[in-house]
């Protein structure tokens, strides 16, 4: 059984219609054919970014956040680090609920810092033991049917330019990209 990455990437190339030969390879390099180059490329951009324009209920993870060593900047009491494997982060919790169905908002924020001589994206809030719901960026086996399809569509567009050079394919790809995004959104739930 083909990897379902590969599977994506072959799936965008036939929609951009230009017969291109299948990408033979995996996610993260692919192969070196010029279809697998343009993949190890473009994959996993296109996947972040339709994984960021709505909370897709499937990529829903929930973990208790890891103190830094660092002195938070004025204002923060807690700086955390960003989930190595979050695409984005929606929400944070205190550790216990004072009313699980009233839970108060919390205030935070991101940013960036020097951990352990590495710049890494972190976390800084007032909220101990702070809690963050994030999408993870799970796997494509998990992902939900219509948000497959959006990143087939965008990936589509991206090749359409990079190597078609296509532009009003890409457009009209791109614009169905969109559009299947926001209906599968409007039934994600």
């Amino acid at each position: 059984m083909a990897d379902e990455t590969t599977a994506i990437v072959n799936q965008s190339l036939q929609m951009m219609g230009d017969n291109a030969p299948q990408v033979t390879g995996v996610a993260p390099t692919f192969d070196t054919s010029t279809a697998g180059k343009a993949a190890a490329q473009l994959y996993a951009p296109c996947v972040a970014f339709v994984a960021r324009q709505f909370e897709w209920d499937f990529a829903r993870k929930n973990i208790t956040l890891t103190l830094t060593a660092n002195t938070p900047p004025l204002g923060w009491t807690y700086e955390y680090q960003y989930p190595t494997n979050g695409i984005e982060v929606w929400q944070l919790l205190p550790a216990t609920l004072t009313d699980p169905y009233n839970p108060l908002p919390s205030n935070w924020a991101v940013g960036n810092a020097v951990v352990s001589a590495t710049l890494m994206r972190v976390i800084w809030t007032n909220v101990v033991n702070a809690r963050a719901i994030y999408n993870n960026n799970p796997a494509p086996g998990a992902w939900d049917a219509g948000f497959r399809e959006a990143v087939v569509r965008l990936l589509a567009s991206e090749f359409a330019i990079a190597l078609g050079g296509r532009p009003e394919t890409s457009a009209v790809l791109l614009q169905s990209a969109t559009g299947a995004s926001s209906m599968a959104q409007s039934r994600d739930g």
